[in-house]
């Protein structure tokens, strides 16, 4: 039951989450970002649309420039970030929202998987996550 389910929110996308739980995918976030994704305007969580403040959205530009810079501000022990981090560290450093739909993706993975990233960044999967 658990892979079939796991299909139809993953391949199928007849499912999908919204609020940590499964809903029809035409409700879910998943939905909603790739909506974004196509409109390449950037995804605002519910919960922090009201009284959030609005931010510089990053370009492609500042995307390859910014995260040039902060990878090679890594401590020599270093040498990748957590994809759960990359944003958060993104706009604490540059002042600027890292936002994948806004640059037409609807994964952060697979935006820096984007051409316009070769040689600057991989995705890759370890033990403990993406980096």
């Amino acid at each position: 039951v658990c892979h079939i389910v796991q299909l139809a929110i993953s391949v199928r996308k007849l499912l999908g989450y919204l609020h940590g739980k499964i809903v029809p995918y035409r409700l879910s976030q998943s939905m909603a970002k790739a909506q974004c994704a196509i409109d390449q305007r950037p995804f605002v969580h519910p919960s922090t649309a009201e009284g959030g403040r609005a931010e510089t959205v990053a370009s492609w530009d500042d995307l390859v420039l910014g995260l040039q810079k902060l990878l090679d501000e890594l401590p020599s022990q270093d040498d990748a970030i957590p994809l759960s981090n990359v944003k958060r560290l993104f706009q604490i450093r540059h002042d600027l929202e890292l936002s994948e739909t806004a640059l037409g993706y609807a994964k952060l993975s697979e935006m820096l998987q984007d051409p316009r990233m070769q040689g600057i960044c991989v995705v890759r999967l370890q033990h403990d996550g993406y980096v």
